[in-house]
C-alpha cells in the first residue's frame, strides 16, 4: 500500500473490491515511517490485512522492516508494463491504489513476498562493493592512460594500458619518491 516517492510515502487503503477506503501520506523518515506503520496498524484494526510495498528490496526496505516487526504480512506488486501505465497519469496516490490493486487478483501463493534474509542482503552488498570497485578502477586505469598519453613516460599507450605496464609505472614512481 504506502509507495516511495521523493520525500513521502503516500499509502492508500483498498478494499478486496479494489475501492480505495482510505490514504495519506508520510514523510520517508524514520518517525514518518513509524507513523506509517501505526496508521496501517488503525486502519487493519482486527482484521486480516495484507501490506504491498513496492521497493522491498530497496527503498521501501526500512517501511518493510517495520511492517513485518508489527505482525503484517509484507508482499511487492508486480511489474506493471509501461503499456499498462500508458494514459493512466502519474501521481503518488494513483500508483499507491494501483499497487495496492495490483494483488487483488493473485493466489496468496503467488505473492511476491520479501527476501532479505541475512545471507541475501550480505550477497547483495558484496556484489554492489564488487561492482563500485570495478568501475573505480576503470576510472583510475582510463585516467592513467589518458596522463601516460599526454605525459611522456616511455610507456606505449596507443593502446589501453596493460596490468604489467601499470606495474611499471607504479615502480618507476615509487623509485623516484613520487606518492
Amino acid at each position: 500500500m504506502p509507495r516511495c516517492a521523493s520525500a513521502s510515502r503516500p499509502g492508500s487503503k483498498a478494499a478486496a473490491t479494489g475501492a480505495v477506503q482510505d490514504k495519506a501520506s508520510f514523510p520517508a523518515s524514520p518517525a514518518g515511517l513509524d507513523r506509517a506503520r501505526t496508521w496501517i496498524a488503525h486502519r487493519a484494526g482486527q482484521q486480516a490485512a495484507l501490506v504491498v510495498i513496492e521497493g522491498i528490496g530497496s527503498y521501501g526496505a526500512g517501511l518493510s522492516d517495520r511492517v513485518l516487526a508489527a505482525g503484517f504480512p509484507v508482499a511487492e506488486p508486480s511489474v506493471m508494463g509501461s503499456a499498462d501505465r500508458r494514459g493512466v497519469g502519474k501521481t503518488d496516490d494513483l500508483d499507491a491504489a494501483r499497487i495496492a490493486r495490483s494483488v487483488l487478483s493473485v493466489d496468496i501463493d503467488r505473492l511476491r513476498r520479501p527476501r532479505a534474509d541475512g545471507s541475501r542482503v550480505a550477497m547483495r552488498v558484496l556484489v554492489v562493493a564488487r561492482e563500485q570497485m570495478t568501475c573505480e578502477r576503470t576510472r583510475a586505469v582510463n585516467a592513467l592512460t589518458a596522463l601516460v598519453r599526454t605525459v611522456e613516460l616511455g610507456v606505449d599507450a596507443r593502446k589501453s594500458l596493460a596490468y604489467s605496464q601499470i606495474k611499471e609505472i607504479a615502480c618507476s614512481a615509487d623509485r623516484q619518491g613520487v606518492a
